[in-house]
């Protein structure tokens, strides 16, 4: 009886202190979009890049992925140079820390103005991984963002910055293992089976497609594979590969990009997903957003 009340004890502390940690994150990431807010609508440049770590990697909707401090602030120049941003906000709906690191999970909303077009009101869901190791200020190593529903190419601009410099991931077993899980969507995208993709994500997963706001468990998850995956679309390549890989232990962050060519054209595309290792030593997807270039 001892032992059960000591454990239960252990339980009640864990989830007080998990609770209270996720109380000040959320406060302070909650600070820190407020400040990203109102640079990108004031122009602040150094603002907006001040949170940004040297080896980052930015993936913008329809424009390539920005690997490093030095091409984002490429990309946000010439971003700024081409709308104008107002009533931008970001509301956070899910925080996981995984030693030393954040994922964010939220919405966001900006009033874009490009060229002569009228005002968009560009409601998009985001992906952020923070470096937590100085908690007073926390930087970006990934950063990805896209619309809620389905956008005209037209009310964004096209910047037309090709991705430099995307890094190699070094090799491993780890890597091995997440190319075979690759290999798997590959091969259930090629063939439209779109009832085996859930069985790649946790039972608590969150998977936010391209063009669709974000799915919450793996039954939301399975739901809209089967929707969207379409046997009768004819593909004739599917990649899926990896540039960058930060192995936590029971957390794998992920960055990578893919290729789709079938019947409807050319789909090119980049991803940021979070690998949550089970007791068996297999891996699937916990956190996962996709966006096409």
């Amino acid at each position: 009886m001892r032992y059960l009340v000591i454990t239960i004890g252990l339980i009640l502390h864990t989830a007080i202190v998990c609770a209270q940690q996720d109380t000040v994150y959320r406060s302070l990431l909650h600070r820190v979009e407020e400040e990203l807010d109102n640079a990108w609508a004031t122009r602040d440049i150094p603002g907006i890049m001040r949170y940004y770590s040297n080896k980052a990697v930015l993936m913008p909707e329809y424009n390539g992925a920005a690997y490093g401090k030095p091409n984002i602030e490429t990309y946000v120049r010439s971003w700024l140079d081409s709308v104008t941003l107002s009533n931008c906000s970001h509301e956070i709906k899910d925080i996981q820390v995984l030693n030393g690191y954040l994922v964010e999970i939220g919405h966001a909303s900006a009033t874009v103005l490009y060229r002569r077009n009228q005002p968009y009101q560009y409601r998009t869901k985001y992906l952020h991984v923070w470096d937590i190791s100085k908690p007073d200020h926390p930087l970006l190593i990934a950063q990805i963002q896209g619309s809620v529903t389905d956008i005209s190419r037209a009310v964004l601009p096209k910047l037309n910055i090709s991705p430099k410099g995307i890094p190699t991931p070094p090799k491993g077993k780890v890597l091995d293992r997440l190319y075979e899980k690759n290999h798997l969507f590959e091969q259930h995208v090629y063939s439209g089976n779109g009832a085996a993709m859930a069985d790649l994500y946790t039972e608590d997963a969150i998977y936010m497609p391209y063009y669709e706001d974000m799915m919450m468990g793996k039954i939301a998850i399975n739901d809209y594979y089967i929707a969207h995956e379409n046997p009768a679309v004819k593909k004739d390549t599917v990649t899926i590969n990896i540039s960058s890989l930060l192995d936590l232990g029971m957390y794998v962050i992920v960055n990578g990009y893919y290729h789709v060519h079938g019947q409807f054209g050319s789909v090119n595309g980049k991803s940021i997903n979070i690998w949550k290792k089970a007791a068996n030593g297999d891996y699937k997807l916990f956190r996962q957003m996709v966006v096409h270039d």
